[in-house]
């Protein structure tokens, strides 16, 4: 029966996983068809600019789809000067070839794009790390306060058994030696 189950949830996870790429494909076809119809040669050069956002799309089979959202959001900041400079300027198909013939800024466009997949790597452990630190530094001061409040209250708050009599003679958190309460005897 948990097998069952188990396998009904899995099959339930695989169409939200592939959803989410089709949404994605979706929006992209939405986005070229209006950049064809106001500009082609932004099209042109947000194809041929966002190529490492594209392998990111194909890569990540991840469901939160990090890679893809890091690597696209810095290779759009990669392409957006040079799209700027063709929507002020003539927005002609020449401005976009030149734009992407000319080394120095392919090298932008996918020096951002390569600076997006060095943020996807270098960022979980980072985070991580900074967690570990918190948490241990949060255990630390919840010691030192468990410690003060022993000090204060003594052993008897921590709710241990220190050997005082039979367990059956005392009720639970009640000072050692002290009978239970009526009413509460086991038959």
């Amino acid at each position: 029966m948990a097998k069952a189950a188990k396998a009904t949830v899995a099959r339930r996870k695989k169409p939200a996983q592939s959803g989410g790429l089709a949404l994605l494909g979706f929006m992209a076809l939405f986005a070229a068809l209006i950049l064809m119809l106001v500009s082609m040669a932004s099209l042109v050069l947000c194809v041929f600019g966002l190529l490492p956002t594209i392998v990111a799309v194909l890569i990540d089979r991840s469901p939160q789809r990090f890679a893809f959202f890091s690597v696209f959001a810095m290779n759009f900041a990669g392409i957006f000067p040079y799209l700027l400079d063709l929507w002020m300027g003539s927005n002609s198909m020449s401005v976009a070839v030149d734009s992407l013939t000319d080394v120095f800024s392919l090298f932008t466009m996918y020096g951002a794009a390569a600076a997006g997949w060095i943020l996807f790597a270098v960022t979980p452990p980072i985070v991580s790390t900074v967690m570990t630190f918190i948490a241990q530094r949060r255990v630390s001061i919840l010691r030192s306060r468990q410690k003060k409040l022993l000090e204060e209250w003594g052993d008897a708050v921590t709710g241990e058994d220190h050997g005082y009599g039979d367990d059956e003679d005392k009720e639970p958190g009640a000072p050692p030696g002290e009978p239970k309460a009526p009413g509460k005897r086991k038959k």
